[in-house]
Order: C-alpha cells, then structure tokens, then sequence
C-alpha cells in the first residue's frame, strides 16, 4: 500500500474514533458566563468545561438571528452567501453542510432542537439521520420574521431538559458507530422560565451539567470533542436594544465558545484571544479531524491562529420596518459598523462601544468600509445566493419586501424611539387592550409612514375591533409592496371576507397558502369561502 495512502486510511481511523457534539445555547451573550469574566455567574458546569478545555475569547455571530446564525454555522457560509439572512427564510435546497460531511463519511448524525425556528422543514435537517424537532410548522412572515405553529397546538418551543434526554437515549442506541450530535437549547430565548435572564442562564449551567454526567457514565465524554457555542447574544438593555436582531453591537455579536479536546489529545491552549466567526466552528472540527476541508466551507480552522476579518450583518431593520440594513466588519480589536451614520470602535479600551471613533478616525473607517464591500461582492458571485431584486439598488442584499422609497432608508440608530414604541404597541395587544395597541400603532405611522410592520398590525388590530373596511384599506397599502408576507395575505382575506367580497377573500386566501403550503388555517379558511361562493 502507498505510503500516503496509508496516512490516509489512518486519518479516516481517528475519525471514525471520534464522537463529535456541537451543543448551541440559543440568545446566550457570553459576557454573563463566569469564565469570561461576569463575577455574579452561577454557572459552575460551564465554568469547569472552560477550565479544562479552551476559551475562545473573541467569538463572533455572522448574524443575531436564530435560523440564518445556525445556518451559518453548519454551512460556514456568511449569511449573504448562502441566501439565509432572516428567520423568514428556508434553507436552500441541496446546501452541503457539516451533518452532510459527516454522513459521507459513515458517521450516524443526530440533530435535538428546542425551537420552531429550526423547525425540519426549515432545511437544516440535510445530512441527519435523526432530526428531532417535535414542532408543528405552518408558516412565517417576511415582514416580522416570527415562525408560526400550524392547527392549534402552537407550540414552539421544547424545554432544555427534553431535549437533552433525546439526545442521550439517541446517543446511547448508537452503540460503537461513530456520531456527530447537534444539540440546541432554546430556554434562554425570551420569555424565561426564571425569573431573570442570570437564573434562566443558571437553570441551564445545571441542564448541560447534568448531560456532562450522562456523557461521563457511557465514556463519550473522554472520547469526544465537545463545542459549545451560542447563535447570538441579547441586548438586555445595551444601546437600547431588549432583545437581539436589531443592532450589531457585542452585546448581541459576542458570544461564547468553548471547546473540550478527548482526553487523548490534552495539549491545546487554555484561552485564545484572537478574534473568530461562527463560520470556523465547521473548518475547525474538519481539520481537527485531518480530514480535507469541503470546498464549500468559506471559514477557516481555529487552529490557524493567524488574524482573519470577522464579518456580520442583520437586514432585521431593514426587513421589518423599512430601515437601512446594517454589515460590521472586526479586524482585531478595530471594528466598523456600516451604517447611514458610520460607527468606529475600538474594542481593547471600550468593550462596551460608547465612543464611536468614525469621525476622528477617518483613514480606518474608510478602509474598512472598502473592505467590507469587497467581501461581500467575492462572496455575493455564490451560485447559493438568492437575493430580492429590489434590494440591490440599495447596494444591499436579502429577503424581505421590496424597496419602498426612493429616500435613503433611516438609521436604526434614529429610530430606536419608534422600535420601542412599537414593542410596546404589541404588549398592548398581546394583553387585549386592542383600542390602545391601535392607537399606538396610528401614531408610529404618523412619524414613520412608510413603516410597513406597524401598518400591518394596525390592520390586525382593526380586525379584531370588527372595523373591517379600515383594515382593508391599511392592509391592501402593506400587501402592494409586502407581497411575499403570509400573516398580511391572510388578515387582508379574513376582513374581505368578513364585508362579503368573496372572491377578493378567496384571492388573498389563494396567494396565503402559495406561500405557505403547511398552514392549516389557511386551508381551512380557503375552503370555507370556496363553500360560500356559488357552484
């Protein structure tokens, strides 16, 4: 036998001996964990897993969102590559991905997830053998990005420790076949079951301390690598953001990532410091493996340690609201915020980006602008991509509804006042105070006219105050130009029908369930109006 292929088939060995679990903690910023240096954490387990395997200090999300960061992830694609920019979005079809790499190569591949977001018919479920994911999806909408259950069921979401039961008895019937085990825990995602976001984050620590154990006893722990990482961070207040999707600042870019090394291999550094993407996690896994990186895999190995440009995005605003989409750009502890109003920080003295440098340091925003635009159009030749026309007249690309003006889109920034004002006018209407969530709605429109999320739900609103020729009137201006949003057809065809125009209802009920086949509601009502309208 040749020599090289003698090296060849004792990589494949040590492969095939090595069991591989990726666990992600959905909405986890990794400044509350106490091995990244939050002093009031009580997370012990995690805190022992960094202890004894590595830190890496300086990890980044490509987007604060569920479904496009976790496809990132699996695909090490940037989320303009590979078409997945928004939680409204499907996984292309045929995509390769890292389940797909292991599969190829005779690994049983396992994936337990806590959230409809990634829901199987997503598309992340290309190259498992088990996709656990117990969820009843119907449909989503373009314009708010929510994921909608399908029947009545409405259910969304999966506590931790049911998933990580799966994922144990799915483990421990592998028997001595090599596995690669995907593992997503939802429960930091807001609402909490605790009754803040540090004991949620503690509940948690004791879940995946408890799965640890699980590992220890059936001997994968010693055996496998193990890496832990979140999809995003959240804003918990931080430049005026709750939650996450909005901004790109480190409260929701930062996030941890640990890796435990088998206990064979006992000689990888503690902490490293060196800035790196979710895209990596794949290379580094493949790599660690000596197995030949996928041409598709566009990240590069942690175990390169050499700088390399980190790069993000979030059209969250944009998609939304009408807003300008933002991209990001870290190179080192320099980052670059691309936006109306440009951002500049330095991250080694202001971790927390209160002083935007961009004015006084103009040389380096202008660089790293140049920059950010060449990565992108590299990465944008992808035949993955799959890009809303309209979009690119604003030198930006992704999912959503099609431009609405010709002004330049506002900054998130300046409009941060109306976000709020719209979280709040949702509460009202999640609490049944309709009139008021209406009121509130009517005055965002007054500043913001062109706000198409705020008209849309002012039209559901009216429908549910019965004043359906208003609704009409605000959802046909929301359907002219969102015309690819689900929640909008539907609402449209429910007041239309209410006024019996039948068949302008049964239209919009058409156009609804194109764009989402799972939807039973939907159905439901098509066929109702079809039984109301002559033979």
């Amino acid at each position: 036998m040749r020599p090289w292929l003698l090296l060849a088939c004792a990589a494949s060995l040590s492969a095939q001996q090595t069991p591989v679990i990726l666990i992600s903690l959905d909405t986890l910023r990794a400044d509350r964990l106490g091995s990244y240096g939050y002093k009031p954490a009580k997370t012990p387990h995690l805190d022992r897993w960094a202890g004894e395997g590595t830190v890496y200090e300086q990890a980044s999300t490509p987007v604060p969102l569920t479904l496009p960061a976790h496809t990132a992830l699996m695909t090490s694609t940037l989320p303009f590559e590979n078409g997945v920019e928004s939680n409204a979005s499907t996984v292309p079809p045929g995509i390769f991905t890292l389940a797909s790499f292991f599969h190829a190569r005779g690994y049983r591949t396992g994936a337990f997830v806590g959230s409809i977001f990634l829901e199987k018919q997503l598309g992340l479920d290309v190259g498992f053998n088990t996709y656990d994911s117990p969820f009843d999806f119907g449909a989503f909408s373009r314009l708010s990005g929510e994921a909608l259950a399908a029947g009545t069921a409405k259910r969304e979401r999966r506590p931790g420790p049911l998933v990580l039961r799966a994922a144990t008895q799915w483990l421990n019937a592998q028997g001595n076949q090599p596995t690669f085990t995907f593992v997503h825990l939802f429960d930091m995602h807001k609402p909490w079951a605790q009754a803040s976001y540090d004991e949620q984050l503690a509940a948690v620590d004791t879940m995946l301390g408890n799965f640890r154990q699980s590992l220890e006893r059936s001997g994968l722990w010693d055996k496998a690598l193990v890496i832990l990482v979140a999809d995003h961070g959240e804003g918990l207040g931080d430049h005026g953001e709750s939650d996450h999707g909005y901004f790109l600042y480190e409260s929701t870019l930062h996030i941890p990532l640990i890796v435990h090394w088998p206990k064979s291999d006992p000689t990888h550094p503690q902490r490293v410091a060196e800035p790196v993407s979710l895209i990596d996690v794949a290379p580094t896994i493949v790599e660690y493996l000596k197995l030949p990186k996928p041409a598709s895999f566009h990240g590069r190995s942690f175990l390169d340690a050499a700088p390399r440009p980190v790069v993000s995005a979030s059209v969250y605003a944009h998609d939304s609201f009408g807003w300008a989409p933002l991209r990001s750009l870290r190179q080192g502890q320099l980052k670059y915020i691309d936006a109306p109003r440009e951002e500049l920080y330095d991250l080694a003295g202001d971790p927390g980006e209160k002083r935007n440098l961009a004015a006084n340091r103009k040389p380096d925003a202008a660089k790293m602008k140049a920059q950010l635009t060449r990565l992108q159009k590299v990465s944008s030749a992808s035949p993955a991509t799959n890009r809303n026309e309209a979009l690119k007249s604003l030198g930006y690309i992704g999912p959503g509804p099609k431009a609405r003006a010709v002004m330049p889109p506002a900054d998130p920034k300046d409009r941060l006042p109306i976000l709020i004002q719209y979280d709040a006018a949702l509460s009202l209407m999640a609490s049944g105070r309709t009139a008021a969530a209406v009121a509130a709605f009517r005055k965002i429109l007054m500043a913001d006219p062109g706000n198409l999320l705020a008209r849309r739900d002012l039209g559901v609103g009216l429908i549910e105050l019965k004043r359906f020729e208003e609704a009409i009137s605000e959802l046909r201006t929301v359907a002219a130009t969102a015309v690819e949003d689900y929640v909008t057809r539907y609402e449209l065809g429910l007041a239309l029908e209410a006024t019996g125009k039948l068949p302008a209802a049964l239209d919009q009920f058409r156009a609804a369930c194109q764009l989402a086949t799972g939807a039973a509601q939907c159905v439901a009502a098509l066929q109702r109006v079809q039984a109301k309208l002559p033979k």
